[in-house]
């Protein structure tokens, strides 16, 4: 014999929402502890210049979601009460087919590298870069370049450039 359990929301002992369910089979995670939020995914909404051989910290200007208000146009910021375990990723292309001998990629936490990708580029230079880190209030991370095409060049915008992270549950 089955048992069937009907609800459309589940509290904690203090009233709190946990989960609530619309009735038709969605459910809305309420709680801060079940939710992979802070979240954001951010895109380059104009090209950048790269110096060739210099660090570069990326610049992103269009917002696809930021739960928590925390990413600037550089910067994604820990804010109050999201201290955590973070994933990151990144990306970038650069709007040339000149060969680059590096092009690099670096997501950096209050300046300390957390992951990095070095690759050698003969056509469509691209490169990204994944990692995760323990972070604390306030902890700011950015995502830096490096390339070595000879020269200057420019990053190609849109979905081609791109930022996202997120706070991981239960790690």
């Amino acid at each position: 014999m089955a048992s069937i359990i009907k609800a459309n929301q589940l509290q904690d002992f203090g009233g709190n929402s946990i989960l609530t369910s619309d009735g038709a089979g969605v459910v809305t995670p309420n709680a801060t502890g079940i939710k992979n939020t802070p979240a954001f995914y951010v895109t380059q909404t104009s090209v950048q210049s790269l110096a060739n051989n210099t660090s570069t910290t990326l610049s992103f200007g269009t917002t696809a979601y930021d739960t928590d208000n925390c990413m600037s146009s550089t910067t994604f910021t820990v804010p109050s009460g999201g201290a955590g375990t973070y994933y990151f990723y990144a990306r970038y292309r650069i709007n040339t087919s000149t060969n680059s001998t590096r092009l690099a990629c670096d997501i950096k936490v209050n300046g300390n590298s957390i992951g990095s990708y070095n690759n050698d580029q003969n056509d469509e230079n691209s490169t990204g870069v994944s990692g995760s880190a323990v972070l604390s209030v306030g902890d700011a991370v950015i995502v830096d370049t490096f390339q070595t095409t000879g020269g200057a060049v420019d990053t190609k915008n849109g979905v081609n450039t791109a930022f996202g992270g997120y706070k991981l549950i239960g790690v």
